[in-house]
């Protein structure tokens, strides 16, 4: 029998947020108030980005914040400068867009984690042809209050599974299985795509991995008044 390409787990016990307020099964009125702000900044990501509404997207962010996706890793301005970029590469680059399904939000004091399941679509054309990534994914939001303001501080994400759907349903291009199976399980087509258009994918975004539990953990760390550093997914140390 050929190895499970998604296997899902439990998380271990010692990422669990034990002291949190989540869901309305405990904390308080205000703290429910905070969750619902934290909800409303974290649905900006698509609602804004898509639309290219930037000012509004930046306001979701403090300063010094850092983004890592599969395809661009940095602060917030940085990447908001690739983002612009690749609105304007039209077909040469990927269009992007999100489809936001739900979201849970873990308070503790002046800090938060919001988990978001979302769906990123990404249409590439290569020789001519169009064609829609799905990507059934997980983002990540540690988010601090400071000076009585919400904004995101570290964003990153996991990937779930993705797939290929034509846009003209009798025009396909071909992607190597051979290719596709260099890549991690959950965004393996998405990853051979980004490579194609010379975007190299980030490696360890996989929900399936062993960065699942080290992303877990961090946002832990975050919600117990821990210092958290990139990389958010890997044991390796980013400055930025």
């Amino acid at each position: 029998m050929p190895a499970d390409l998604y296997p899902t787990t439990q998380p271990p016990d010692s990422t669990y947020p034990a002291k949190a307020a989540r869901n309305n099964a405990n904390g308080t009125d205000s703290e429910l108030l905070d969750r619902m702000k934290v909800r409303e900044i974290c649905e900006g990501w698509g609602c804004y980005r898509d639309a290219a509404e930037w000012r509004n997207y930046r306001s979701m962010f403090h300063d010094d914040a850092y983004i890592a996706t599969s395809w661009k890793q940095g602060p917030i301005d940085d990447f908001i400068k690739a983002s612009k970029e690749g609105f304007e590469k039209g077909s040469s680059f990927m269009y992007i867009l999100h489809r936001i399904i739900g979201q849970t939000v873990d308070v503790q004091g002046d800090r938060a984690v919001s988990k978001m399941k979302v769906t990123i679509t990404c249409r590439f054309t290569f020789d001519g042809i169009e064609m829609d990534n799905e990507a059934d994914c997980r983002f990540f939001f540690m988010l601090e209050k400071r000076a009585g303001k919400w904004g995101v501080c570290f964003y990153t994400l996991l990937f779930d599974k993705d797939k290929m759907v034509p846009v003209v349903p009798d025009k396909t291009f071909t992607i190597p299985e051979e290719e596709a199976r260099k890549y991690p399980s959950g965004y393996r087509y998405l990853a051979w795509c980004e490579a194609k258009i010379s975007q190299p994918p980030k490696m360890d975004l996989n929900s399936h991995g062993p960065e699942r539990d080290i992303l877990y953990a961090k946002c832990k760390d975050w919600l117990d008044g821990k210092k958290v550093q990139p990389n958010l997914t890997g044991k390796d140390v980013v400055e930025y």
